[in-house]
């Protein structure tokens, strides 16, 4: 599955991650300092995760007014309340992102 990220407050932060359904979402981490080396100075397993998903289940599409903003470094009020909730690391990939994620969308927010 593939994954579009953002981390949050870092400007021009958004990467796509690659990774099998079947794994844990501490393995998503894993995935995510590896594409990241430079940005990401702290260990995986100290990342917080959160999905980028709306009140209503709908993935931030990524022409979405608070993920344009994001590209800047900006964190609205609407990003940052999606922070609130972790993703929980021992949960498996194919249980938590559902829908399954598709082209132009947000699945995670990196912090």
């Amino acid at each position: 599955v593939k994954f579009f990220c953002a981390i949050v407050g870092v400007a021009g932060s958004a990467f796509e991650v690659d990774i099998d359904d079947a794994e844990s979402v501490s393995a998503l981490k894993k995935a995510i300092k590896a594409e990241n080396p430079a940005t990401i100075t702290c260990d995986a397993k100290d990342l917080q995760l959160s999905l980028a998903k709306t009140a209503d289940g709908a993935w931030l599409l990524s022409n979405d007014p608070d993920v344009v903003a994001m590209r800047s470094g900006a964190v609205s009020e609407k990003v940052q309340n999606l922070l609130n909730e972790q993703i929980d690391p021992a949960e498996e990939i194919a249980d938590v992102f559902v829908p399954a994620p598709q082209k132009k969308q947000i699945h995670v927010l990196v912090v």
